[in-house]
């Protein structure tokens, strides 16, 4: 069994989004991928984007940073 948690928070400092995308590298390691190596294989990530869904008109994210289980 695992325990998965899952957290999708938009920040409006860029301070705060990368601080919390550092607290995310520093707990990726201790998190596991399941199945490795198989076609039902689940790895965790982390993702940093910038994020223009608040204008008009509205932009798709941009990609800064993205982490994977191991």
């Amino acid at each position: 069994m695992f325990y998965r948690t899952t957290m999708q928070l938009a920040f409006t400092s860029e301070d705060e989004g990368k601080d919390f995308y550092y607290d995310g590298q520093i707990a990726l390691p201790k998190a596991h991928t399941i199945n490795p190596g198989q076609l039902n294989e689940e790895r965790g990530h982390i993702i940093l984007e910038r994020c223009y869904h608040d204008e008009e008109p509205a932009k798709p994210c941009e990609t800064i940073s993205e982490d994977w289980t191991p």
